[in-house]
């Protein structure tokens, strides 16, 4: 009798361009295979035809990919890998980076490298990619909103009326007296930016109401809220993206927000660096606001001890000392998502200010 043979598998690097893909097809004995696509749903399913159960796929972190990593799983039943663009310095600080060449390199990283060691990214589930969805719309008008405002504060400067400041075109009313100072172009085109921040501010209302919406009646949120400083949009950017099933320990959550700091070590030399900013920059901007909130309120308890012994004690900078708290904010609301409990902000014991976020939060955790 012969033996079935068995179907050795391929490595298949995809890499994905915004209407085109590359993809490369290595198998077990090095022979590479070339094709390409379109990224919309009839060229998607042709790749996927040409894809076996047994392959290991690998493609770069994007939305796109979610969406093709889920779909692959779901026609084809192969393994897929969503890499962390940051992770792959091979690709990036290639001389000679061509689709061909980076979907190549995709392929042969899941060759050469072992499963565990992969710079992989969860793929989201769709509730998750919807409240992420959400998220960036807040982001982008936001955006917007401050683009205008600094568009139209330097209509005042060309004009010489430097007496007005940002915080004096905040509200809509404050901005329509101010423009009533201005004259010739510089009026005509503020007067088009009124229209637009309207715009703008209307939306952001709206997605703020949603936000709303989403957060009432989360359990969840609900103990997110109950630190110092975190209110509806942080706890909801961070319910976003932070699950904490997909996290081993506090540690690795303020790693992946890009809130720890780098790290140099040579010899007995060790010498903390900046922050590493990866991960997303609006939820570490928003953790960064919440800190602020927190060490201004009167019920900060330990964690604006905490701040107020780096900055007056140890002569830490105001900043430095904020980034410091936000990272401890992160860890502690992950800990607090983890273990289901609400924070309770005690006040600080003596000769405990060194300890990290998961551990004030477990001394700080009520049932």
């Amino acid at each position: 009798m012969k033996r079935a043979k068995t179907e050795t598998p391929r490595y298949v690097g995809v890499d994905l361009g915004k209407r085109t893909y590359v993809a490369a097809f290595v198998d077990g004995k090095g022979k590479v295979t070339m094709g390409n696509g379109t990224t919309g749903a009839a060229g998607r399913q042709a790749l996927y035809g040409k894809l076996r159960p047994t392959d290991k796929v690998a493609l770069e972190a994007g939305n796109m990919a979610f969406v093709m990593a889920k779909e692959i799983g779901a026609t084809v039943g192969c393994t897929v890998y969503v890499l962390n663009p940051s992770g792959l310095a091979v690709i990036y600080r290639s001389m000679k980076k061509t689709d061909k060449e980076d979907a190549l390199k995709l392929a042969h990283i899941l060759e050469d490298c072992r499963e565990e060691r992969l710079p992989t990214v969860p793929v989201p589930s769709d509730e998750e990619m919807a409240k992420r969805k959400l998220v960036s719309s807040h982001r982008r008008e936001q955006k917007c909103r401050t683009a205008a405002i600094n568009r139209l504060h330097g209509m005042f400067v060309s004009q010489g009326i430097t007496s007005m400041v940002r915080k004096d075109l905040a509200t809509a009313g404050e901005r329509r007296t101010a423009v009533e100072k201005l004259a010739g172009l510089e009026r005509k085109e503020a007067e088009h930016l009124l229209k637009c921040l309207v715009l703008h501010e209307e939306r952001i209302a709206e997605l703020e109401a949603e936000m709303a919406e989403e957060v009432a009646g989360s359990a969840e949120i609900d103990l997110l809220r109950t630190v110092p400083g975190v209110g509806p949009k942080v706890s909801f950017a961070f319910f976003a993206y932070v699950r904490p099933e997909r996290f081993e320990n506090a540690s690795q959550v303020s790693n992946y927000l890009g809130l720890a700091p780098r790290v140099y070590m040579s010899g007995d030399t060790v010498r903390y660096g900046r922050i590493t900013k990866s991960g997303n920059g609006y939820v570490r901007a928003l953790l960064v606001q919440a800190a602020w909130a927190l060490v201004r309120s009167k019920a900060g308890g330990r964690l604006k001890e905490r701040y107020e012994e780096m900055t007056a004690k140890k002569g830490m900078s105001k900043k430095k000392a904020i980034v410091a708290l936000a990272r401890r904010i992160a860890e502690l609301m992950y800990v607090l998502m983890r273990d289901g409990k609400k924070y309770d902000a005690r006040p600080p014991a003596p000769g405990r200010q060194k300890q990290g976020g998961e551990a004030l939060a477990v001394e700080a955790l009520v049932a």
